[in-house]
């Protein structure tokens, strides 16, 4: 039997900020999760202090503590309990289910602790990723043409839904 895969959420400690840094200074990533176009030079502590600041950002680690990349909700809205959703793994570790686990854990949080009712994300049309979502249970309702230039190509970019109560919650 292959041994169990433990994928777990806990607040960022600095001894993540080399996988973070690693995560954010692969360009194709950006490019791929709709950020920068070159290499951010930017600390990761100071990128990390406005995360915080506009929302909720965790770490993705395995059963060894290990930080395999990281989670987010951001542009929390009290009022209106809605959240914008944000994920990246580090590469080596994708297509093992932490992407699918850590997600599901997200909304699980987002719904009981913070009392959303309904949580957004945005992702590049050609992003392996958007399968995973639809298996998860967001659906698409709409994509901006055109919306994310990436310095040499105009891409589409999709944007998906999770609204608790249509999942029994």
């Amino acid at each position: 039997m292959p041994p169990e895969i433990v994928t777990a959420l806990r607040p960022v400690a600095p001894r993540d900020h080399a996988a973070l840094a690693t995560l954010r200074k692969d360009v194709d990533l950006q490019k791929m999760l709709l950020g920068a176009r070159d290499i951010i030079e930017e600390p990761v502590g100071e990128w990390l202090d406005r995360r915080d600041a506009d929302g909720w950002i965790r770490s993705i680690v395995d059963g060894k503590d290990s930080c395999l990349g990281y989670v987010q909700l951001s542009d929390i809205h009290r009022n209106n309990r809605t959240a914008w959703f944000g994920i990246c793994l580090l590469p080596d570790v994708r297509g093992r289910g932490h992407g699918m686990t850590a997600t599901m854990q997200t909304l699980e949080i987002g719904r009981k602790e913070m009392g959303l009712r309904k949580v957004s994300l945005k992702v590049r049309a050609d992003n392996p990723a958007c399968r995973l979502y639809k298996r998860i249970g967001f659906r698409l309702v709409g994509t901006q043409r055109a919306e994310y230039d990436d310095g040499k190509t105009l891409h589409d970019v999709t944007i998906m839904e999770f609204i608790f109560s249509e999942h029994g919650n």
